[in-house]
């Protein structure tokens, strides 16, 4: 488990590090540009949540998401 939490290939023939559980706790990824693209996402992801809760975001047809 230690080697791949520090980004040993987890995927041989594709060769790809597994880090779905970086996801939860992006500080532990192996790489500074993981760690950066996963907290980006989810601001983008937290940000859109929030203009949706507020009426920002809306269906096409009106009204708000439910």
């Amino acid at each position: 488990m230690a080697e791949l939490e520090s980004g040993a290939i987890a995927n041989p023939d594709e060769q790809r590090m597994v880090g779905h559980y970086w996801l939860r706790s992006p500080g532990v990824a192996p790489e500074g540009t993981i760690q950066d693209s996963i907290v980006e996402v989810v601001v983008a992801v937290e940000e859109f949540a929030r203009q949706v809760h507020a009426g920002e975001v809306a269906p096409k047809e009106g009204g708000r998401f439910r």
